[in-house]
């Protein structure tokens, strides 16, 4: 290739490149959650049965919210039972306050990863699951109520 089509095609490449992707001008691509919390996008942190026993054994200021269906005992400390297809009454509890500080779990996962994806999708920051359940904690060494 000469050098005069090496040019032009790297001019080609860069027009390109720096074209507006969207030329109606709407670049609403809202991709993003609909909240933030201080800058923190809403987003699930997973906790080991471990990690969730130091929180507890520290006294730290959290909501422990039980969401399995049925009522299955509960790990000691906790706070609510509210079963995981109730949205609303998981935002009751937790005021409505998006940087609210809660730890949801059942007895092996599957209720508590919808149950905290649904209050992410909506916006809370600063949501915590234990995807081991109570059957992970249980194997960890602690006891349930």
């Amino acid at each position: 290739m000469t050098r005069l089509a090496l040019l032009l095609a790297f001019a080609l490449l860069m027009g390109c490149a720096t074209a507006d992707p969207d030329p109606t001008g709407d670049d609403d691509d809202s991709t993003e959650a609909p909240f933030t919390c201080d800058g923190v996008t809403p987003e699930v942190t997973d906790l080991t049965p471990e990690q969730l026993a130091a929180r507890i054994d520290a006294g730290e200021e959290f909501q422990l919210i039980n969401v399995h269906v049925p009522y299955a005992g509960e790990i000691p400390g906790t706070d609510v039972h509210i079963p995981f297809t109730e949205t609303a009454d998981l935002e009751e509890h937790l005021d409505g306050d998006h940087a609210a500080d809660a730890v949801l779990y059942c007895r092996t996962g599957p209720m508590s990863l919808q149950a905290t994806a649904d209050l992410v999708d909506l916006g809370y920051c600063r949501i915590y699951d234990l995807p081991a359940g109570m059957v992970g904690w249980e194997a960890a060494g602690y006891d349930l109520d």
